[in-house]
């Protein structure tokens, strides 16, 4: 987003004003030429997620990935609005509570922080009309790209949901609802079938049709727009051509995308399985599907080399999942006094290794990025043995102490029992008593 100072002028000689005219005239051209600017420094693309943090499973693993900014507001009015791994809520009211906390306070906080907007899941009365408004104008006019994905909340809403086609975000969609339609049935056989494999998303992905959310694609009923472009369809034996997936550019070339099935889904939720993220079998590109989404989004050329980008992010995802736990048991053993020092410099060491290779991985450097995630890698696992080494002669002076406190309490304990209760020397026989006044 570019702003323009107000610039004064002052009266010129007429022979030179049409000079002045066209010299501002063209400045203006060019800055009409730039791209948008980018809402974060060294690259980044900031995210902002509204809607079902229960159902956020892709793009909440994405903030392991450096390229990203992740950030979440909880803004369903389902009950799946206190499952989820963060701003759990129990009721209507605190999920209006939360929106207040956490929904950007303004539009130059909006603009200045986010590049990428998701809708998923996300109630239109909790959002409420001026946090509409205000996302609506990132997205039209501070050259956000918006993300809708499926569910009874999202599009035309379903079983009495509210529709987002009326508002000010709906117009901005690919799609024109179908309002209080949300296909459920014929289960197991609601195929997506890719449309357009050339597309730079979707060619960025190896779709595999076997997947459950390929073949159970539940979804919301929509229209497509003139001149939007339908990248999947989903068709069953009840029907042929519902649109999957969505897309157009705005002007100024904003993109925004409509997925109409709730394929994001649940980390955890067993049962559902027309989710890319179903327990027990996620999709091994669930993480690729919700990187390379936010980085067509923000206008920018989509890695295509699928493998060696999924093995970069899954390596950042494991190391962020083992250093977390490293850090844990580190804590575990500093609690019963133990020397972590070494442990820890050799931890710091790693980090920096890390912090050198994101600008490189920032600058679509993979092949040494991955390179660097191995040798991190390598030395995360002689890091873990030596504390293991640690827990286990903290734990074994923790087993000495704890048997000889034991066993000393069990002899003094003994000892007094024998005196008192055996020998008996406090209450020998006396042949009279007496009493002494």
């Amino acid at each position: 987003m570019y702003g323009a100072d107000a610039v004064g002028l002052r009266p010129v000689p007429s022979r030179a004003w049409h000079g002045v005219l066209y010299f501002t005239l063209g400045v203006i051209l060019v800055i009409s030429q730039l791209p948008v600017a980018r809402s974060l420094e060294g690259g980044r693309i900031g995210v902002l997620y509204v809607g079902c943090l229960a159902r956020s499973t892709p793009f909440w693993w994405m903030r392991s990935d450096p390229l990203f900014s992740m950030y979440f507001v909880q803004a369903t009015l389902r009950d799946w609005a206190n499952w989820g791994p963060t701003q759990q809520a129990v009721s209507e009211l605190q999920v209006f509570r939360m929106i207040r906390i956490y929904m950007p306070r303004s539009y130059s906080d909006l603009t200045s922080r986010f590049d990428v907007l998701i809708m998923a899941n996300a109630n239109r009365e909790a959002v409420t009309p001026h946090n509409t408004e205000m996302l609506a104008q990132g997205v039209r006019e501070g050259g956000m790209g918006l993300l809708m994905c499926g569910g009874w909340e999202s599009f035309g809403g379903a079983f009495s949901r509210p529709p987002w086609g009326d508002t000010s975000i709906g117009a901005l969609l690919p799609t024109n609802d179908v309002p209080g339609t949300f296909v459920l049935q014929p289960a197991g056989d609601l195929r997506l079938i890719i449309d357009r494999p050339d597309n730079e998303f979707i060619r960025s992905l190896p779709w595999d049709p076997t997947q459950p959310f390929m073949t159970n694609f539940e979804h919301n009923i929509v229209t497509t727009k003139d001149g939007a472009d339908v990248l999947a369809h989903v068709e069953s034996a009840m029907f042929e051509d519902h649109p999957g997936m969505v897309t157009w550019e705005l002007e100024g070339g904003v993109r925004t995308f409509a997925v109409t099935g709730e394929i994001i889904g649940p980390g955890s939720e067993p049962g559902q399985i027309h989710t890319m993220c179903y327990h027990g079998g996620p999709w091994k590109y669930a993480i690729d599907f919700g990187c390379n989404l936010m980085i067509y989004l923000d206008n920018r050329a989509v890695p295509q080399d699928v493998e060696l980008v999924h093995a970069v992010r899954s390596k950042m995802f494991e190391t962020t999942t083992r250093k977390a736990l490293l850090v844990g048991l580190l804590e575990f053993c500093d609690s019963f006094g133990a020397n972590t020092d070494g442990i820890v410099r050799r931890i710091d060491e790693a980090e920096r290794m890390i912090s050198d290779a994101i600008p490189r991985y920032l600058e679509l450097h993979f092949e040494e990025v991955l390179e660097t995630y191995d040798q991190v890698g390598t030395m995360l696992t002689e890091i873990e043995e030596e504390a293991v080494r640690v827990k286990n002669r903290t734990l074994l002076w923790v087993y000495i102490i704890e048997w000889t406190v034991v066993t000393a309490t069990s002899m003094v304990c003994g000892v007094l029992l024998w005196s008192l209760m055996i020998r008996r020397r406090l209450y020998r026989e006396v042949q009279t008593t007496k009493l002494l006044l």
